[in-house]
């Protein structure tokens, strides 16, 4: 019996990576989207062949319903029509939405787990910057991002902490991103899974999923699937081999690897393949804008001299109405019933926008307070708001007064708290002049990487170790406009920043400095201490707190020691750090903070002063390295 289930085991092996290495050419479009009033329908049309390079369509004809159609308007490299549109408009959005589902647990091979995220970094930094991104690690249990653009998902995923490894759920972590995936608007939708083909769908682990059901799914939606695999261990072998070849029975793009590089190159290959794509843009037949209907679509596509089919699918035009006259009540009907339906939908839209907009804001005070309460200067709280809140932290600017007696922010109670917030406040709302806009040195190395074509992450580094923080910082957080202005200013001393060229560089360095992952950065450190203010001893007087807890009196065991003030306990009062953040508390005697007595465990902000005894402490502490969103709070 075990003779038999291992051969089985290595032919399914066999039939699985000689499926992927032997793949014919896949050619891949998306949905066309009809525009009536310029009378043309436009969609993206790519291929990629059987080592994973992209195929390029040098000409492309078009057939629908059997017969020949017309020649397409134009055809233009998707990346770059990505960026001119970008550039040209604030507003413009990617056709495409990528959703991301792969494997994040300890037990992933050697190196893979790494290759994994460098792949998917670079699969990303190769599709246009607006993309929305939906992304589910998956172990035992599921973690879903939230939307986030592919030009921010490289910095978001590398700090992310491997998820329970027993019984990963690959079938459900599917579905989830699925879901997402299907609520974004964007017309092109592609679906990339990361896996080894392991799934569990019971508490024992011994069945798996129908994944050929899990294929139809994705079909019947409309999303392309791309499948980047690696070994299982040999013990998972035939199901995991079964699961996969059973995922990509749809058409989908299958990538079987062996190495860990491998799993890196593969998915930047897809992503370039993606990067590639021609957008076309067709005429639509006079016949399809008066009459409608749904019509066949088919395309015959040139690439390496050879013809191939694509069959695109059905087209469906809604007719024009001017000659169909409908009866007048009916119509007038429906019209009424639509504009009841409209007005109640923006309604409850304006009242689910307000909302989250309440919590995108609550959020990012909440950060503000917990960095000044840690101590952090203005500009150096702002470049970390900026990392992890870039569309929302220019909301603290017109922030209403009230914030400052919210129970939730007690720092800003105080005149210390309320000073450094006003300070931030004060460099988002500063608009520097036009020769102002970049520095010197941000410009010179910029205009040296754009010439000399070094990588995002490195020319990052270089800025955030070369130039002054509030410098580097107000740069992250430009918009296109203010950057391409910036960019133009700086042409005259260094003309390459005039070209359209770096303006692409520009953001995917931007996104860089945004992320948590440069190397600078990997590490934080948060120290306090006591200065004192007035009382016995001497004014000036530096008293170091050590991490963790310290107990401050006059006893022998205190960490902080204060033998000169009669009226302080043996164990007067305690101060904790946790997670980058200061709390004091009393113990056998009494305090005040900011001239308020203190009966319970209160936060320390820097600048608080602090009466013990006879004696007044000005409590200062700072940060160093990365300050994460995780840090955040007590």
């Amino acid at each position: 019996m075990r003779r038999g289930r291992g051969l089985l085991t290595a032919i399914l092996l066999f039939a699985g990576l000689a499926s992927a290495a032997q793949a014919a050419p896949v050619f891949i479009a998306s949905p066309p989207v009809v525009d009536r009033a310029a009378g043309e329908m436009e969609l993206l049309v790519g291929g990629i062949s059987e080592d994973g390079t992209t195929l390029k369509p040098s000409a492309i004809e078009v057939e629908i319903d059997g017969e020949a159609g017309p020649a397409p308007r134009a055809m233009e490299v998707f990346s770059e029509y990505a960026q001119t549109a970008a550039e040209a408009s604030q507003t413009w959005k990617s056709p495409l939405a990528v959703g991301l589902v792969y494997l994040w647990v300890k037990e992933v091979p050697a190196g893979t787990a790494d290759a994994i995220l460098e792949g998917v970094s670079g699969f990303f930094r190769r599709i246009p910057a607006r993309t929305n991104v939906y992304a589910t690690l998956y172990g035992r249990k599921r973690q879903p991002i939230p939307r986030l653009k592919a030009a921010e998902i490289g910095g978001q995923l590398h700090d992310l902490g491997f998820l329970p490894g027993d019984r990963p759920n690959l079938a459900d972590a599917i579905r989830v991103d699925l879901k997402a995936l299907l609520g974004d608007e964007g017309p092109f939708k592609v679906l990339l899974v990361v896996t080894d083909g392991r799934d569990a769908t019971d508490s024992s682990g011994d069945s798996s999923a129908d994944f050929s059901a899990v294929a139809d799914e994705i079909e019947k939606a409309g999303v392309k699937l791309m499948v980047v695999s690696f070994p299982p261990s040999e013990a998972d072998a035939e199901q995991s081999t079964k699961n996969l070849v059973d995922l990509a029975s749809s058409g989908a793009v299958r990538r079987a690897t062996e190495q860990p590089l491998e799993v890196q190159t593969a998915l930047e290959s897809l992503g370039q393949s993606i990067a590639d794509m021609r957008r076309v843009r067709l005429e639509i037949p006079w016949g399809w804008r008066n009459l409608g209907g749904t019509h066949k679509l088919r395309l015959n596509l040139t690439t390496d001299g050879k013809r191939r089919a694509l069959e695109v699918g059905k087209v469906t035009v809604s007719a024009g109405v001017t000659w169909l006259l409908l009866p007048l009540g009916i119509l007038i009907g429906l019209l009424a019933i639509a504009a009841g339906v409209v007005v109640f939908l923006r309604k409850r839209g304006r009242q689910g926008e307000a909302e989250a907009g309440d919590d995108e804001e609550q959020a990012v005070v909440a950060a503000a307070h917990a960095l000044i309460q840690r101590g952090l200067s203005a500009p150096r709280a702002l470049v970390e708001l900026t990392r992890s809140y870039p569309n929302d932290v220019s909301s603290l600017a017109e922030l209403d007064p009230s914030v400052f007696a919210d129970e939730r922010y007690p720092l800003f109670k105080t005149k210390a708290g309320r000073r450094r917030f006003e300070e931030l406040q004060a460099l988002l709302t500063h608009k520097a002049n036009d020769d102002s806009l970049l520095g010197n040195d941000l410009a010179e190395i910029l205009s040296q990487s754009i010439s000399g074509q070094a990588a995002p992450d490195q020319v990052a580094s270089s800025i955030a170790a070369r130039v002054p923080e509030d410098q580097w910082g107000a740069f992250s957080r430009m918009g296109l406009d203010e950057l391409a202005r910036a960019l133009r200013a700086s042409g005259g001393s260094f003309p390459v920043l005039a070209s359209p060229r770096a303006r692409g560089v520009a953001l995917e360095i931007q996104a860089a400095l945004r992320n948590e992952s440069l190397n600078s950065a990997k590490n934080s450190m948060t120290v306090g201490w006591l200065v004192r203010a007035a009382g016995q001893g001497k004014r000036g007087e530096t008293l170091r707190l050590p991490s963790g807890r310290a107990v401050l009196g006059r006893g022998p065991g205190c960490e902080v020691r204060m033998d000169g003030d009669t009226q302080i306990a043996q164990q007067h009062a305690a101060i904790s750090e946790r997670r980058g953040a200061f709390t004091i508390e009393p113990m056998q005697g009494t305090i005040r903070v900011e001239t308020k007595p203190v009966s319970g465990r209160a936060p320390l902000g820097d600048g608080d002063t602090i009466e013990i005894g006879q004696s007044r402490y000005v409590f200062k502490c700072v940060s160093s390295g990365n300050v994460g969103q995780s840090r955040f709070g007590i």
